[in-house]
């Protein structure tokens, strides 16, 4: 039923019962409670209007055997971003982990408020998490450190020489590595460290003069070679390093022999 066609029939003149539009109704409209809310054919013709709007606006969810396409449009009319973008805050390391969620988001009909505010959850957990971890390793770092001081005493600093010295004769990047990525576990820095005391050289443990290099040539040769190692200048450069102080002393003794021994 339309506007027009309710106040051709039903066109009343002003009363003062609010009500009066409605004697001329059959009695079962006349009777309708909600009906009786409206003062006059105008505000019904309104109420009508306004509730066509809204059933046009209304978004009828598919059904469970729906077609992909049928969900598909249903999902884009509750916001589905047609770029397959849901964030603008994005950096060239990020685009990778960015696209790939982004996609599923995407394919789950997910409209870009929802992506957006799971992106945003998803980073903050990254961010605690990788904070857990890091302290995590500076924890367990810290405790290998400090057990090794309390085992070895005053004998720490010597001791931790006669690892590096153990290690610049025997061992690799690799393993140089490895005593990194394990914090300086405890077995394996007192395993270097007995490996270093059976050596028989003096000049191992005391440093006067490192083994295998004893010219001027061979000393600059290994300068070269442990500016060129990144582990080694982190060491060297970082003064809180746990290796930082057996750094300096090797290339003070590489220095020596190279620019200080007679040739």
């Amino acid at each position: 039923m339309s506007k027009e066609l309710i106040a051709n029939n039903y066109e009343t003149t002003p009363t003062s019962s609010g009500n009066d539009w409605l004697a001329n109704m059959p009695e079962e409209i006349r009777k309708s409670e909600s009906l009786g809310k409206f003062k006059d054919v105008s505000s019904l013709a309104q109420s009508y209007l306004e509730a066509e709007k809204s059933l046009n606006q209304r978004v009828a969810v598919p059904k469970d055997d729906s077609s992909d396409e049928e969900w598909h449009k249903f999902y884009c009319r509750l916001g589905l971003p047609e770029d397959k973008r849901y964030t603008d805050k994005r950096s060239k390391e990020d685009e990778e982990y960015l696209t790939r969620y982004e996609d599923m988001f995407y394919q789950s009909g997910l409209s870009k408020r929802q992506g957006e505010r799971l992106l945003n959850s998803l980073y903050g957990f990254s961010q605690d998490l990788q904070k857990q971890q890091q302290n995590a390793i500076e924890q367990t770092r810290h405790s290998h450190i400090d057990w090794l001081k309390n085992t070895y005493g005053n004998a720490f600093d010597n001791k931790m020489t006669v690892m590096q010295a153990a290690l610049s004769k025997f061992g690799t990047k690799e393993l140089a590595g490895l005593i990194e990525d394990s914090h300086y576990t405890p077995a394996l820095v007192d395993l270097l460290v007995r490996v270093g005391e059976t050596l028989k050289s003096d000049s191992l443990v005391t440093g006067k003069e490192l083994p295998g290099i004893n010219s001027r040539e061979a000393a600059l040769s290994e300068i070269d070679k442990l500016d060129s190692d990144p582990e080694f200048v982190v060491k060297l450069k970082t003064k809180d390093h746990t290796g930082h102080e057996q750094a300096v002393k090797r290339m003070q003794q590489l220095y020596k022999i190279a620019y200080d021994k007679e040739q």
